[in-house]
């Protein structure tokens, strides 16, 4: 299993991702040799050789005297008059999205976006969704407070006291999943035309949700130790952002968490800055209350927005998620939530507290987390056994970032996995430019398990070769 690939493949391999993710233009200058690798804090000379794999792979162009430039050439930042093609781009990304990721025939998608059914069946939500639905008669017919159930958002104050995250109750916003909380944020802050940073690769809904809100997105590659501080140092000199989307646990879709040195350095960077911090935790439950999140370094929760979910622990149909901040934010976010959806459901957040306060959650998410960090080791020893790379290692996670040996392409491998009745999640999807070529793939490793899928996998492997 490759995990550590040499330091020059790594630099060439971050700036690839920066050029794809827009932080260096097309036709732009790159930095001197001797900045960048100050920058880098590596020898010129390695520096020297990761500008030159890059000029083989037609990436970048030498210029005599004038140093290395971006090929190629990109079109200006969306602005309001943009706004058609801003959403014409998103749904293209959806088109993409539902083509390639969604299983044939309701067969198991070894690169879906949710753990197996049989994971969250313990809970037994069905019992409470009957249980609410009975009692409470004159509530079922009524608006909801504004900020979401106060029983509930009680709860949440006590798990994240657990996270080292204290928040009181007119601190927590209810939502409906983290998809509505990362939009909530976006309409509030983000103005077309206004630089936002991203993950890189990252989740692809957010990058949707941006583009249809016209932003100049603009990425920050990920490393196994969580976002790359020089390109965040960088992005935020050059481009003055207002928000970085970002996770720092069970990042999606590497599987990456954030270091407690990487996590400091980045908020200091972001407060002194001025960039509001979003840290999207939709796993939170599949990772020991212990593991770091960037809000726990916030203590007054001004520098930064956590958001939660309980969707992917519980399931995809109770739409219940939430968003955590100052107070004073935590009201205009509420105002923007009244405008765009008037309220959540006070009926699926009833349904949620119940299986908290009941003490059943508590032994559903152990269990949980036993069952991904079985899956995780067993999915790593089978892409090792078959000499694929992995982007790290995690102890439980549910995704991994891979490489499968001889495929560059893998927009193109899944199209041909998918005629074979196997859907994959290739690389592409999660660049805020989809077009573009990785090699890489997200695998869920709840799926992974069905061992017939993946020897189709590795069947197709050997004949791609």
């Amino acid at each position: 299993m490759e995990i550590f690939k040499p330091l020059t493949r790594q630099i060439a391999d971050q700036i690839r991702l920066q050029i794809a993710s827009g932080h260096f233009p097309p036709e732009s200058k790159l930095p001197s040799l001797r900045t960048h690798a100050e920058m880098q804090g590596v020898a010129k000379n390695t520096m020297v050789q990761a500008y030159e794999l890059l000029v083989a792979e037609g990436v970048l162009e030498p210029r005599r005297g004038a140093g290395f430039y971006v090929t190629g050439a990109r079109g200006a930042p969306i602005s309001a008059d943009g706004w058609a093609p801003a959403l014409d781009q998103a749904l293209a990304s959806v088109g993409i999205d539902r083509s390639q990721f969604h299983a044939l025939g309701g067969s198991p998608s070894i690169g879906d976006g949710l753990p197996p059914s049989k994971w969250l069946e313990t809970c037994r939500l069905d019992r409470y969704m009957q249980k609410i639905g009975r009692s409470g008669l004159g509530t079922n017919f009524r608006y909801g407070d504004p900020f979401g159930y106060l029983p509930l958002r009680q709860s949440i104050a006590r798990k994240l006291d657990a996270y080292g995250i204290s928040a009181r109750t007119d601190q927590i916003v209810l939502t409906q999943g983290s998809y509505q909380a990362v939009d909530i944020m976006i309409r509030r802050f983000v103005r077309p035309g206004d630089t936002v940073l991203v993950d890189v690769p990252g989740f692809y809904p957010t990058y949707n949700k941006l583009r249809l809100q016209g932003a100049n997105i603009v990425g920050i590659p990920r490393t196994p130790e969580g976002p790359d501080l020089p390109s965040f140092r960088q992005a935020i000199s050059r481009f003055k952002p207002k928000l970085f989307f970002t996770q720092s646990t069970a990042h999606n879709p590497t599987g990456s968490d954030i270091t407690e040195e990487v996590a400091s350095a980045l908020m200091r960077l972001a407060s002194k800055a001025g960039v509001l911090v979003v840290d999207d935790d939709a796993l939170a439950d599949f990772k020991p209350p212990q593991s770091l999140r960037l809000s726990r370094l916030d203590r007054e929760l001004d520098h930064s927005v956590y958001v939660g979910s309980f969707s992917k622990s519980l399931s995809s149909m109770v739409r219940v998620g939430f968003l955590v901040c100052s107070p004073a934010l935590a009201r205009a976010l509420v105002e923007v939530k009244t405008t765009l959806s008037l309220n959540s459901s006070p009926y699926a957040e009833r349904t949620v507290d119940a299986v908290i306060t009941e003490g059943r959650f508590e032994r559903h998410v152990v269990d949980l987390q036993n069952r991904a960090r079985r899956a995780t080791q067993v999915a790593l020893a089978e892409l090792e056994s078959h000499g694929a790379s992995v982007f790290c290692s995690p102890e439980c996670t549910l995704f991994l970032w891979a490489r499968l040996p001889g495929v560059n392409d893998s927009t193109a491998f899944a199209k041909k996995l998918l005629e074979r009745g196997i859907t994959l999640a290739p690389g592409s999807i999660f660049l805020p430019n989809s077009s573009g070529r990785s090699p890489w793939f997200r695998f869920n490793v709840g799926f992974m398990e069905a061992t017939d899928h993946m020897e189709l996998v590795w069947q197709e492997v050997n004949r791609w070769r």
